[in-house]
């Protein structure tokens, strides 16, 4: 199965009717939001009263969706991960390919960007809201996530709820990115892959916390490598020793190989 072949009839099938009336009249009331595809994966922000970050994934054939709405029915669907895949099914233009939409930004300038920004910023209320945010600096994200790992440890926060918080961590470090603060953003990245991986062995709950997020993280965390021109070496070969301490690493669900290869050979 590919989201390509996921049609209407298909739906039906997977749903209640109840259900089904909810996801429809999310999509009426224009309720899905920042809708983007990636390779195995759709997104979107479904408003319910608050933001619910869903995601639905396909692999072997299989279609699963996560949403931290908690209205899951055993062997059923929530009306916001049907609404997702509803919009996706009758208006998949309205989904951006992220990729795409990677490179197309890489392309413009500085100044572009921040044009492009403050052109959203006028038309978009959510926008305006982000930027009023108060930026956070590296120590302060840190600890945010020392915080979400206390959480979870003491049963405090549902591993659902975690990884909506630590998606909000990676969304502060793509900021200091595009600022051009790189090494500060990959040690943030870094951090979170530790602390995840770490979490997961010493709860013995593996997987604890979604693979998607864990590849994410992984993959913009070898292209901050990448990309930063002035990396300390030193620093990335102790991370990345680091890494390689944790069972998802040595059973190969990430691949430093490649990675390393490329620090090492600039050294």
């Amino acid at each position: 199965m590919r989201f390509d072949n996921l049609d209407e009839n298909t739906l039906d099938q997977i749903a209640p009717p109840e259900i089904k009336e909810r996801a429809r009249e999310l999509i009426r009331n224009n309720q899905i939001h920042f809708g983007y595809r990636l390779p195995d994966r759709l997104q979107a922000v479904v408003w319910d009263e608050e933001p619910c970050v869903v995601e639905a994934t396909i692999k072997q054939d299989q279609l699963s969706c996560i949403c931290p709405c908690h209205q899951e029915v055993e062997g059923q669907i929530c009306p916001h991960a049907l609404a997702l895949l509803l919009a996706w099914v009758t208006e998949p233009e309205r989904f951006l390919n992220r990729g795409e939409l990677k490179d197309r930004l890489r392309k413009y300038s500085k100044k572009d960007l921040v044009d492009i920004i403050l052109d959203l910023a006028d038309r978009v209320p959510e926008v305006r809201g982000v930027l009023k945010e108060e930026e956070q600096g590296l120590e302060e994200i840190l600890e945010s996530i020392d915080h979400i790992v206390e959480e979870v440890t003491d049963d405090s926060l549902d591993p659902e709820g975690a990884e909506n918080k630590l998606r909000r961590a990676q969304a502060k470090a793509d900021r200091l990115a595009q600022s051009g603060r790189l090494s500060e953003a990959r040690s943030i990245y870094f951090y979170l892959l530790d602390n995840i991986l770490g979490l997961e062995e010493r709860l013995d709950h593996e997987p604890l916390f979604s693979q998607s997020l864990k590849e994410d993280l992984f993959e913009e965390y070898c292209q901050f490598i990448h990309e930063d021109r002035q990396l300390e070496r030193d620093l990335v070969q102790q991370e990345l020793e680091q890494l390689e301490s944790h069972g998802a690493v040595s059973r190969g669900e990430l691949d430093l190989s490649e990675v390393k290869q490329e620090v090492q050979g600039a050294s």
